[in-house]
């Protein structure tokens, strides 16, 4: 997902006047010098070095006679190009986690989010993805199109992966302008190993879940992608992906009717998709590793239709899951904004407070040393 490279909008600062009634002064008071010094320049046959009438208001200098140069021809000096301020960051450094590399990098947004984070880093290096993680996890916070602002601050710490993922952030740390508030989100799952997500400093979940009755895949590692996620396709990503291991139970979260399975395996792996009449919609699962329905097979709400995979077009194991109008299916809805799918928050277990608020402050740590 990148994030657009165009202007943040909203950035203007109204400046006050202060100059009106110290300019009536100082053209006053240039007047009274100037008639002074005329006269005395007559008096003194010339002892003032006069200066062009175009000269602006510039103070005429007296010398002494014996101190005047001949006249030297005036160059016009030339117009210097505007001062362009570089992007404020401190350089990415590196540290080791339990034998893994972690990554700290801080900077303040000047443009856009992708714009910035390709200041610090190149496009070889994966700036483009690691954007697109921050803006993933940023847009539970807020509309970053409408609410980011030149001169906000963001701390991550970041691991670098292999795979198309790339990155895997640890910790963010944004202080928006626009809300007067600093926004913080840790990644941990040691209360539920595979199943982790991001929490802000008291415990409490940033990103949503659907609830467990309606959800087409109930244990996944993360969230790699949302509908409107950047692709080279025009249009952007048309689903949800959810990480998980191959083979983990895959469920339709309404009751429907089957209408095709396994159509397109060479982009989509092995897929189901699901017609629902009643709610208006169809729903598609693609990149699955077994199917466990057939075409023309009605569904029941809850009911598991296949196993999650790495089949197709992808590159790592994860379900994409999509939701799309049953007239238009251009018109796709998010699963966590849309009114198909009821959703909640989790908060870390009083047990494994401890252990987390451990993790907070090792983060944190990391942060103030870099």
């Amino acid at each position: 997902m990148d994030i657009p490279t165009s202007s943040l909008h909203n950035q203007h600062i109204q400046k006050k006047n202060h100059f009106r009634l110290g300019f009536g002064f100082l053209f006053i008071a240039s007047v009274g010098l100037n008639i002074f010094l005329l006269f005395f320049d007559q008096e003194n046959n010339g002892a003032v070095a006069s200066l062009p009438q175009d000269a602006g208001m510039i103070s005429q200098i007296s010398i002494e006679p014996s101190e005047l140069l001949p006249e030297v021809p005036t160059k016009e000096v030339p117009q210097l190009a505007p001062v362009i301020k570089p992007v404020s960051y401190t350089v990415p450094s590196e540290k080791t986690l339990e034998g893994k590399a972690i990554h700290t990098l801080s900077f303040k947004v000047k443009s856009s989010l992708n714009y910035t984070v390709c200041k610090i880093l190149t496009r070889e290096n994966g700036c483009a993805a690691l954007s697109a993680h921050l803006g993933r996890l940023m847009a539970w916070f807020m509309d970053i199109k409408k609410s980011m602002r030149n001169g906000d601050s963001l701390n991550v710490v970041y691991q670098q992966l292999e795979g198309p993922e790339q990155f895997k952030i640890l910790k963010l740390s944004y202080k928006s302008q626009f809300f007067g508030k600093t926004f913080e989100a840790y990644y941990f799952d040691e209360f539920d190993q595979g199943n982790g997500g991001y929490f802000d400093s008291d415990g409490n979940e940033i990103a949503k879940r659907i609830v467990e009755a309606q959800s087409p895949i109930r244990h996944y590692k993360e969230i790699t992608s949302l509908p409107g996620d950047f692709r080279k396709k025009a249009g952007g990503h048309s689903g949800t992906d959810f990480k998980a291991e191959v083979g983990t139970p895959i469920y339709s979260g309404f009751a429907g009717k089957v209408l095709r399975a396994n159509w397109n395996v060479r982009a989509n792996g092995y897929c189901v998709e699901i017609d629902h009449p009643k709610l208006g919609i169809k729903t598609l699962y693609l990149h699955l590793s077994r199917v466990k329905v057939k075409r023309g097979q009605t569904i029941k709400a809850g009911q598991q239709i296949a196993e999650s995979g790495n089949t197709g077009r992808t590159f790592a194991p994860h379900l994409h899951y999509e939701i799309q109008n049953r007239k238009n299916k251009k018109a796709i809805y998010n699963p966590f904004t849309s009114k198909y799918h009821k959703s909640y928050t989790r908060n870390i277990p009083p047990q494994h407070q401890q252990a987390f608020q451990k993790t907070v402050n090792l983060f944190n740590s990391m942060i103030k040393e870099s």
